[in-house]
């Protein structure tokens, strides 16, 4: 009779590998790198003739807007035609309101006391953010369930919300570069002699679970023994990717006091923030984030690329203004050199398969707005980078029909993300996933 695996044996070896609170929660035995969701925000709409490419779909050219993507576009889906139909019902709230409070929720906002610039007073949005649902199932297997970054948000109404748990329930960001440092790596400096200690530590681990499985390997049947073989081949591949994990998660430096209330610090708290961000993803604090870059009716200035006009005031001048259009075309062109940080930030960190922390995750950048001057929620200026590990296919410039519910583009996030929802929101403003993402 041979001899099966003992439960001794089995407990012996499963309690070497369960140390879980000395293994980084990104290391998994299916050797794949986990799958991160991040939604980026600016402001007042875009001017759609430099935002919108020219060609075909796989045969693009990058518009003077998105020009600076260009180090990225075989990882970019650039989708042009979505529509945020949700903010056209009737309900309480003007469009930028609705166009913040319904993007990512697509639900309508609840009555409420805050009067906008015309419509009827509103209040905060009447569920839960498409982010936050993620949340819901895949929250638990980090530290934090997700992490809002905002620069320069200021204010704590409709018009600055866009993160939602649940109906009148907005999420604010975190908006201090140094308290959210020593909310995330209080505990963890990241200089090279602690993580060469953490490695050490977790490494331990892994060779006490090796031992372990290769004494059991000697005294189990032949059938049995491909099955702890198989199982201790996992073991190493964890070890590798806890090696390459571990050299990538490192705290950012330089993270110092900075006044918040200086517009001049703009640039400089938002590069703060997006260095904070990646070190979160890259040391899998948590795998859903956002970035909220001011907020809707933001009156953010740009002296330093000659503008004197708040933002919000110049999404408001005529189409024939052409100086004002050059100055938003400016800085939409600046709010792309932004996210090309952030993409070069997330493309350099690696991952233990050979791809890339952006490779593995969606990044969505969004507005609440598709022109400022008339208020409209179509075409939404949508661009998405990264393939979230190969559920969506990129290299693309996507034109879906017009007034295609954006929406869809919510429900297909939350399935690239490994959550299978057919509709999200008001059903009656989402006909499923959208087609062509993956």
């Amino acid at each position: 009779m041979s001899l099966r695996i003992s439960r001794r044996g089995i407990l012996s070896a499963g309690a070497a590998l369960a140390a879980a609170s000395l293994l980084p929660r990104g290391v998994g035995a299916d050797n794949k790198p986990p799958k991160r969701l991040l939604i980026v925000f600016s402001a007042n709409g875009t001017i759609y003739d430099n935002w919108a490419p020219s060609g075909t779909e796989n045969a693009f050219t990058l518009s003077p807007i998105l020009a600076p993507l260009a180090p990225f576009q075989k990882k970019l889906l650039i989708v042009d035609g979505l529509d945020v139909k949700v903010a056209h019902a009737p309900g309480p709230g003007d469009d930028h309101m609705k166009g913040m409070g319904c993007m990512l929720t697509n639900i309508e906002l609840l009555p409420g006391n805050t009067q906008g610039g015309a419509g009827t007073p509103a209040g905060f949005a009447g569920g839960i953010s498409i982010d936050q649902r993620i949340v819901k199932d895949v929250g638990q297997m980090t530290r934090f369930p997700s992490l809002e970054f905002g620069v320069m948000v200021h204010d704590s109404d409709i018009w600055a919300r866009m993160i939602y748990s649940g109906a009148n329930q907005p999420l604010p960001p975190m908006e201090d570069p140094v308290k959210v440092y020593a909310r995330l790596f209080s505990g963890m400096q990241g200089n090279p002699a602690e993580i060469t200690k953490l490695l050490k530590r977790r490494k331990s681990v892994l060779d006490h679970a090796s031992v372990t499985l290769d004494t059991l390997a000697t005294r189990v049947s032949a059938d049995d023994r491909i099955r702890v073989e198989q199982h201790a081949a996992s073991v190493r591949e964890i070890e590798k990717q806890l090696i390459a994990q571990t050299a990538a998660c490192s705290a950012p430096s330089g993270v110092t006091q900075i006044d918040l209330n200086n517009e001049a610090n703009y640039p400089a708290v938002g590069k703060l923030q997006m260095d904070l961000l990646v070190a979160a993803l890259a040391c899998d604090q948590t795998r859903v984030a956002s970035l909220q870059w001011s907020r809707s009716v933001s009156q953010i200035g740009f002296p330093s690329l000659g503008i004197t006009s708040g933002h919000h005031d110049l999404s408001h001048k005529p189409d024939d203004d052409a100086a004002s259009k050059a100055a938003l075309v400016k800085i939409n062109i600046w709010y792309a050199q932004q996210f090309a940080y952030l993409l070069q930030k997330l493309d350099a960190v690696p991952e233990p398969d050979g791809t890339t922390l952006l490779d593995n995750t969606m990044v969505i950048w969004v507005n609440e707005l598709a022109k400022g001057n008339v208020h409209s929620h179509s075409p939404l200026p949508v661009v998405i980078a990264g393939s979230c590990g190969g559920a969506i296919r990129t290299g693309r410039y996507l034109k879906v029909p017009n007034g295609t519910p954006q929406a869809n583009l919510l429900v297909s996030a939350a399935n690239a993300m490994g959550v299978p929802l057919t509709s999200f929101g008001n059903p009656a403003f989402c006909t499923g996933a959208l087609s062509g993402l993956a």
